[in-house]
């Protein structure tokens, strides 16, 4: 398969659940390479907003949101920020992972590009 192949995947409707699932799939590895046990998880609120992966890094959880977008807006970062209020003080500020070439903040979280999350 060439990479004129893949187009209509990387262009199509699945690239954000594909592109979630190849950052996650790293954070498994990584974990099974240092020999630890994953300990990851996703969250959803009643009112449908989630998080697409929570950290479990010495009893601190690390909440990361994937887009497969290069143009970020405040609403992407609306789970994050829902998240920390409602776990309060002790939260972790949120890290959205998107396609990108440089970081930057949206509303209150950083962003960085997948080349540094994969």
């Amino acid at each position: 398969m060439g990479l004129h192949d893949s187009e209509p995947l990387l262009n199509g409707p699945m690239i954000g659940h594909l592109f979630k699932t190849a950052v996650i799939s790293e954070w498994v590895k990584a974990f099974y390479h240092r020999g630890e046990k994953p300990e990851l998880f996703y969250w959803r609120s009643k009112t449908g907003l989630e998080i697409d992966l929570l950290i479990d890094r010495n009893a601190r959880l690390f909440p990361l949101e994937t887009k497969a977008s290069a143009t970020l807006i405040p609403g992407h970062a609306k789970a994050l920020n829902k998240w920390r209020e409602l776990v309060g003080e002790e939260a972790a500020k949120g890290v959205i992972i998107a396609n990108i070439n440089e970081p930057l903040e949206v509303s209150g979280c950083r962003a960085i590009s997948w080349k540094y999350a994969l």
